[in-house]
């Protein structure tokens, strides 16, 4: 069986587990490449669908991108931050639950091996953090409605309800389909200093 050069030997097809299907993580410069497209693509976006009625203002235009762009921001820090809350109770709660023991019950611990996870409970924390990417479509859902509603109040040539429903649809797609690719691995986990 082929497997990709990893520190997990994830198999291409993924793994299947408990908690749901591993994707192989794709090489770093696919993570990056993925990243900085996601964000010109939220530029793009915005260009189009601001284009779309023709007659906007520039602060109205302005509105439009950053309704994309805000998507793609919140969504990458909500997603790093939900990963830090998986590091925590992964590996720093039990680290914390041995100090306890040694400093305060004066206990020795048992190995050091309990502070690494194993490989099945790392390729739960690997499963966890590709599902987390779903915030970005949840985060889709209030910006993009938020978007509609301003563009309600932008003179235009189109109906205010057909712009309100591409902002909002537009910007739900935009979600999925980072969600989509961040599922797969395609997001690049934030460094940690």
């Amino acid at each position: 069986m082929k497997t990709l050069k990893n520190n997990y030997e994830i198999p291409p097809e993924g793994i299947e587990t408990p908690r749901g299907h591993l994707y192989p993580l794709p090489g770093t410069g696919k993570q990056i490449l993925f990243l900085v497209s996601g964000f010109f693509t939220a530029i793009l976006l915005g260009f189009i669908v601001s284009d779309i009625p023709g007659d906007l203002s520039d602060f109205a235009k302005g509105v439009i991108y950053f309704v994309y762009i805000l998507i793609f921001i919140l969504g990458y820090g909500a997603w790093a931050s939900w990963l830090g809350a998986i590091a925590f109770k992964s590996f720093k709660l039990p680290l914390m639950k041995i100090l306890f023991g040694v400093f305060v019950r004066k206990e020795k611990p048992d190995s050091l091996e309990k502070l690494l996870p194993s490989r099945e409970q790392a390729i739960e924390i690997l499963v966890r953090s590709q599902k987390a990417a779903i915030i970005f479509f949840i985060l889709s859902w209030p910006i993009g409605i938020l978007g509609g509603v301003a563009s309600l109040f932008m003179n235009t040539s189109i109906s205010a309800i057909y712009f309100f429903i591409i902002i909002v649809i537009s910007a739900l797609m935009f979600g999925y389909i980072i969600f989509y690719f961040g599922r797969r691995g395609y997001l690049p986990f934030p460094e940690d200093d």
